[in-house]
């Protein structure tokens, strides 16, 4: 039988350590905490080879033949899935579910994205920029259970993490100005799913918050002073929505972080627009291939 290759090669395992991460080694308590909660939340941890996929043709003849077949099989307990083959590199940058990633992880995001948020979160902690953090769009919440697990491993008692998402997917699309190709309710994940994945952490608590909705009809909410704003709304109306609600609430000292800036055209151009409006000269400042950030003076 073959034997495990971590176990038998010592440096790989030691380079493997060091690709996950752009920051350095962990040597206290909470910053190993938040390590092994980077590699759990992307399950980075448990990366093999080849990753299962459920198959899911999405047009033609394979999705006509798929259904009935897929039907048949799960009646008898089975399913029908892909395999992808999948690495360690894969888990530094985001992925979406369905590439070379293990499909039922709470985060899409890569471990560059949490290294840059851990951060940011200890810059406005040790600096004492005033205000609550908030993640608008959050999917099944991996990237908010990780700052609620920053805030507990910093000993930090006097902060709330915020969630705004409409928990029913994505908003009637405005295809005037809206060029990817999402569809109303893609990305749907409930707010009693999200909720069970932060107590699977023990994470679920009062320093919690959720503004359920879409952007336009409920933000700010009950949303108040921020040092932290991250962003991951798709849409240019969504994007533009939720930085005229909470980018004025962002403390000078602050961080925005924003995903797809570097992926998403319609995103990038909602971005570029505020910045503009507002005259907003900070620089921009990449974290992976997808994600940018800026220090708000």
């Amino acid at each position: 039988m073959e034997r495990d290759s971590m176990s038998m090669q010592p440096e790989l395992r030691d380079s493997i350590g060091a690709r996950l991460s752009t920051s350095p080694a962990p040597t206290t308590p909470a910053e190993l905490y938040l390590d092994l909660m980077k590699r759990i939340l992307t399950r980075a941890l448990i990366a093999r080879r080849m990753e299962r996929h459920t198959a899911m043709p999405r047009s033609g003849l394979k999705r006509l033949v798929f259904r009935p077949l897929s039907s048949c099989l799960n009646d008898m307990g089975l399913e029908m899935v892909r395999l992808r083959p999948s690495e360690v590199n894969h888990y530094l940058e985001p992925g979406h579910e369905a590439y070379h990633r293990c499909e039922d992880a709470e985060t899409m995001v890569g471990t560059r994205q949490l290294d840059n948020m851990q951060s940011c979160i200890r810059s406005v902690l040790d600096d004492k920029i005033q205000g609550d953090m908030v993640e608008a769009g959050v999917w099944r919440g991996g990237m908010s259970i990780f700052m609620r697990a920053c805030l507990k491993a910093y000993g930090v008692t006097d902060r709330t993490v915020w969630l705004a998402d409409s928990f029913a997917g994505l908003p009637p699309i405005d295809r005037s100005v809206d060029t990817c190709d999402w569809n109303s309710g893609d990305m749907a994940v409930s707010l009693e799913e999200v909720q069970r994945n932060f107590a699977r952490y023990g994470l679920l608590d009062a320093q919690v918050g959720f503004v359920k909705g879409f952007f336009n009809d409920t933000l700010p909410g009950p949303i108040g002073k921020l040092s932290i704003l991250r962003a991951d709304a798709d849409l240019y109306a969504s994007t533009t929505d939720v930085l005229s609600a909470l980018y004025p609430k962002l403390s000078s000292g602050g961080y925005v972080v924003l995903d797809d800036y570097s992926n998403l055209r319609d995103c990038r151009q909602a971005i570029d627009n505020y910045r503009r409006e507002h005259g907003i000269t900070e620089e921009i400042q990449a974290i992976d291939r997808n994600s940018v950030f800026w220090r708000k003076r």
